[in-house]
């Protein structure tokens, strides 16, 4: 074998080393962006129940109700929902039927997760796209909420495009795994 090689038979080597590479790079970076996510998630799951344990301590043993509690209590369910959802995806911890990935082989079960995840992502372009115009409509409108809190809209409003971003970042890195037959897909599995 000569030591001198051509570029047809070095190119599509480093191609391949090159694009699994970028795979790699891109599905950990949706890794910690998803693990962040979560860790929000969970943040503010923490932060609801301590602020529903003292609107329903005030309100029921003091007799005085926290005002907001309500309000910012809803724009924070959503909140921890756009933020965990991309971990979830991540995790395969978002439901899915299992029925047919079961009957279906490798081959099969590779395509229909990249079926799936082409699903997913253009659902999250579709609300990054919608969340933004609403959020920059309550902004340019400078819209606040009508409860107790008066907080401007556009900032829980904001948790959308954010939350759908991620989402369809981590769902773009599974696509691609699929697509690439990557077995390092971090899934456990549908529920």
């Amino acid at each position: 074998m000569s030591s001198m090689s051509t570029p047809d038979t070095v190119t599509p080597a480093r191609e391949k080393g090159a694009s699994h590479t970028a795979l790699r790079l891109l599905t950990g970076t949706a890794s910690v962006l998803s693990r962040i996510g979560g860790a929000l998630s969970v943040l503010l799951i923490v932060v609801v129940l301590a602020l529903t344990t003292a609107g329903v301590f005030t309100r029921y043993v003091l007799g005085q109700p926290l005002e907001g509690v309500d309000e910012a209590c809803g724009f924070m369910v959503v909140a921890m929902v756009m933020a965990g959802a991309a971990e979830a995806l991540r995790t395969g911890h978002h439901i899915r039927i299992d029925l047919i990935m079961g009957l279906a082989g490798p081959r099969g079960r590779r395509w229909l997760d990249a079926w799936a995840n082409l699903a997913v992502l253009v659902f999250a372009v579709l609300l990054a796209r919608t969340g933004w115009e609403t959020a920059m409509f309550s902004y340019d409108f400078d819209a606040f909420s009508p409860g107790q809190l008066e907080l401007p809209l556009w900032i829980p409003q904001a948790t959308l495009p954010v939350g759908a971003a991620l989402l369809g970042i981590v769902a773009f890195a599974k696509l691609l795994a699929a697509l690439a037959g990557d077995g390092t897909d971090e899934q456990s599995g549908g529920h």
